[in-house]
């Protein structure tokens, strides 16, 4: 099996691209952090271990949801191909051993990078921990095999426990059906429509809790919060992008009611409604970037508001910048990986579109609205992410449950989330849509 995994690694490594960018991140940040608790542990000051365990928890759970978020694609790219493979004989055990070996080798494969990236990182970061006070001066990394063992062996696991959720619908099912399956994506399980009520109905008392905490404990309560209801948009993805697709929707609908369905606007805006699977695979890593960012950025200034003349630190704001630039990081890669390989993935229906009397324009024009509102759905679940815990935040800090949200800082970061996906669902649907029709349709 490890053979044949890797012979599909070779044939198409493009395809794992954004499965191993995501790994890269995994095992580069749990070995960054790693570093410096060990470096802690021999010497380096409490401080330094109780930032490097709150940076690493935050870190490590971004990291895993990347991951697993990667991988469910990564999967549902190789659909026909394993359907293929089921109807010559392949059993579901045996799929799922494929995609654990895939998962295997790929990690294997960027681990050294990403030991290298991460024992960089924790130089660099205590050495700017030094110079700010932070750390004891004179402090220094303490080499170990151990935090870049870890760093593989905990992405590993993560990566195969995720396959068999990942590989659930792919194997399921008689092989006569697993090629019909590949068409449709269906809808979402009854299972992970109850997980996902189960983890949206656990977040409630979280909120209250929060909002009952002194200021210095609300604060990784609310990050931890934001993460958990972003764990229940992840499972409740395709019903609440259908849900945000209606809405947002309806204005380019009207308009292409008003010019007998001629509108690009309104051919997007049903195309994307009727693939809810494959738009919330791309809304999800949107709401991710805005919820995180929305919360840092809200959090920060509201603390930087009640705070006493001189207690919040320049130190302080420094390691928030550098805490929301990190999972601003995650964030970024996760869309650019996931719209990307979208946007590439869907060339034979760019063909047949150009087959039917579509041109090049009105497919470019079609995109673009795709990716706005695409954006835009992204967006709005990402500030719904957010709004809970930060108005939770902001009660137990201000006693109003309106956060200070910082438009200099937030302006940006929204801007910048819908640029990003604009621009990649533009570049990459650009190269998609240049290939000739003819071959694209043939390809596999």
């Amino acid at each position: 099996m490890l053979r044949l995994a890797l012979g599909v690694l070779r044939s198409g490594p493009s395809a794992f691209a954004g499965l191993a960018a995501a790994l890269l991140l995994a095992v580069t940040v749990i070995t960054l952090f790693g570093s410096l608790i060990a470096t802690a542990i021999d010497g380096g000051g409490s401080r330094l271990g109780l930032i490097g365990g709150a940076f690493g928890e935050i870190a490590m759970l971004m990291a895993l949801f990347v991951v697993a978020n990667t991988l469910a694609l990564a999967v549902r790219q190789q659909a026909r191909a394993m359907a293929l493979l089921r109807t010559t004989g392949a059993t579901p055990a045996q799929i799922k051993r494929l995609v654990r070996c895939q998962v295997l080798l790929v990690t294997l494969f960027v681990s050294p990078p990403a030991w290298l990236i991460g024992s960089w990182g924790a130089r660099w970061f205590l050495t700017e921990l030094v110079a700010r006070d932070i750390a004891p001066a004179g402090a220094a990394v303490s080499w170990s095999a151990g935090p870049p063992m870890i760093g593989t062996a905990a992405t590993l696991l993560v990566g195969v426990g995720a396959t068999k959720i990942a590989a659930r619908r792919t194997v399921r099912g008689r092989p006569s059906a697993a090629l019909a399956q590949t068409a449709e994506q269906g809808r979402t399980g009854w299972l992970r429509t109850l997980a996902g009520l189960l983890v949206l109905g656990g977040a409630v008392p979280l909120v209250v809790f929060t909002s009952r905490q002194p200021v210095d404990k609300s604060v990784q309560l609310t990050l931890l919060g934001t993460l958990l209801l972003m764990i229940a948009v992840g499972l409740l993805g395709p019903l609440l992008a259908r849900l945000a697709m209606a809405l947002l929707g309806l204005p380019f609908r009207l308009a292409g009611a008003r010019h007998r369905g001629e509108a690009g606007g309104a051919l997007a805006a049903d195309n994307l409604r009727g693939h809810a699977h494959r738009l919330s695979s791309a809304v999800v890593p949107i709401a991710l970037l805005v919820g995180l960012s929305t919360t840092f950025a809200a959090v920060t200034a509201t603390l930087e508001q009640v705070a006493p003349p001189g207690a919040y630190a320049r130190s302080d704001v420094w390691l928030r910048g550098v805490e929301l630039a990190m999972l601003a990081g995650f964030g970024a890669v996760a869309t650019v990986n996931t719209l990307a390989s979208l946007t590439v993935a869907r060339r034979r229906e760019y063909a047949l579109l150009t087959l039917t009397g579509a041109t090049r324009p009105q497919l470019m024009r079609m995109l673009g609205t795709e990716a706005a509102l695409t954006a835009a759905a992204g967006v709005l679940l990402g500030v719904a992410v957010a709004a809970p815990m930060t108005m939770a935040f902001s009660v137990a800090a201000t006693g109003s449950p309106v956060p200070v949200v910082p438009l200099d800082t937030y302006g940006p970061l929204v801007l910048g989330s819908v640029a990003l996906t604009v621009l990649t669902i533009l570049a990459t649907g650009a190269r998609a849509t240049s290939e000739p029709a003819l071959s694209a349709v043939a390809a596999p």
